[in-house]
């Protein structure tokens, strides 16, 4: 067989009608849809909210429409540390991601340019293409690295400061309209190249870029401010006022976590990734040659001790996850047998190293690990908090099941205080580059 032919539909068809269960499910799937039909309600009793190991419930924040999940994952990782210092209740604190946003974006359009600048004056959009240096350019999207370069260089900021425009709850405008200003800049870079401008007049250039970038960035997010009093009420309910302070100022004195202590643990069990090495995306960074995005890939079991250990020390873990498959937002469940798919359907599901191979599923996603249910010694379900708001899920926390951890989660983000003396050996490899375009 080549080509369906007729009498092919014509078997297919006899075939189907031959079992009468088809037919049974078919209409109720046509009524109620796939997955109300093969969702598992005892999977949901199963994974209680219930768990042994449990850091306090703080607010939630809600990244409606935008793609910052990799900010507000950054911040469940830190508040706690900064509202412990602080003595202010987990319930009323928050911080700026317009904040963190803003100078993202500012460094990401001059890595851009950086790396369009030290390009040979010769080079050719093929080569830009191939090499996909302009792939992400302005994108939202992020990383625990890109958050830690953002806080070290300019600070946190509390959400009251700089709040939430209309166009930092949906990136789509935004991000459509700084790619193209920072894609009109780079061809005016690569006509001066092409002059063989030198690289004082390239550097020229790019800084009145930057000051276009800056206003244009100010003008739809809103300026950051370069001081603040910080008013606030204590957990006593004491008025607390702090007077002159910068960004980088709040930082110091209520971020006493370490940042540079952390580091990437992946699994990634794909073709071409082998474990116990490190792998580096190239170009892909917002401060130009400061850390980028790499990560160390292990076995999926020393992710989870590392996970458990950290959050026995009342520290969040952030990590980045495909959440598309084998959820339910109502209950909040992420199980892999959450849906009958097999019996109903007749699907066989891939494998994690088939699914990243096949680019199925990718870490589309960050959060935060802030619990654990251990039954001898065992993971059984993890508790997670997402960043969109409080109407979905459990008061928008998931309960992901031990399975799904196995299959779906990517990266955690580990103070290495925490890592074996081999994992710690494993750090002082040079990374191995891979192409910006591969998700993991």
């Amino acid at each position: 067989m080549i080509n369906i032919e007729l009498e092919h539909i014509k078997e297919f068809s006899n075939n189907y009608n031959r079992n009468p269960e088809n037919k049974q499910i078919e209409n109720a799937i046509r009524k109620n849809g796939v997955k109300n039909t093969c969702l598992r309600q005892e999977i949901i009793v199963k994974n209680q909210p219930v768990f042994n190991i449990e850091l306090p419930n703080s607010k939630r924040y809600d990244q409606k429409e935008s793609s910052k999940c990799w900010i507000y994952a950054g911040f469940n990782t830190i508040k706690y540390n900064i509202a412990e210092n602080l003595n202010i209740d987990l319930m009323k604190f928050e911080l700026s991601s317009n904040y963190i946003a803003f100078f993202d974006k500012l460094e990401k359009s001059n890595n851009n340019y950086e790396n369009i600048i030290n390009l040979p004056n010769d080079v050719s959009m093929d080569f830009i293409k191939k090499e996909k240096i302009l792939y992400y350019c302005a994108n939202e999207g992020g990383y625990w690295h890109l958050f830690t370069n953002i806080v070290n260089k300019y600070g946190l900021i509390p959400e009251s400061y700089m709040p939430n425009p209309v166009e930092g709850e949906d990136s789509t405008e935004i991000e459509r309209l700084y790619t193209e200003k920072i894609e009109k800049d780079i061809t005016y870079l690569l006509e001066a190249k092409k002059r063989n401008e030198s690289i004082e007049t390239l550097r020229n250039m790019k800084k009145q870029f930057l000051q276009e970038n800056y206003t244009f960035l100010s003008k739809i997010l809103g300026e950051p401010p370069t001081t603040f009093t910080y008013e606030y009420k204590d957990k006593q309910n004491n008025y607390i006022r702090k007077e002159n302070l910068t960004p980088i100022k709040f930082k110091e004195q209520f971020l006493t976590l370490n940042l540079n202590d952390f580091v990437s643990i992946g699994n990634v069990p794909m073709y071409n990734r082998e474990y116990h090495k490190i792998y580096q995306k190239k170009y892909f960074n917002n401060i130009y040659n400061e850390n980028s995005t790499k990560f160390l890939n292990l076995p999926i079991n020393e992710l989870k001790t590392l996970v458990i250990n950290q959050l026995k020390d009342d520290m969040p873990v952030y990590m980045t996850v495909s959440i598309r498959k084998y959820r339910d937002k109502k209950s909040g469940v992420l199980d892999n047998g959450l849906y009958d798919y097999e019996n109903m359907l007749g699907l066989k599901r891939l494998t994690k190293k088939e699914a990243i191979n096949f680019n199925n599923i990718t870490p589309h996603h960050a959060m935060a690990f802030v619990g654990v249910n251990v039954i001898d010694g065992k993971p059984e379900r993890w508790k997670i908090e997402d960043s969109y708001g409080t109407k979905e899920k459990v008061d928008g926390y998931y309960i992901m099941n031990d399975n799904y951890f196995d299959e779906f989660v990517f990266n955690v983000i580990i103070d290495k205080k925490y890592l074996t003396e081999e994992q710690l050996e494993l750090l002082k490899q040079a990374p191995i580059e891979y192409e910006i375009d591969e998700s993991v």
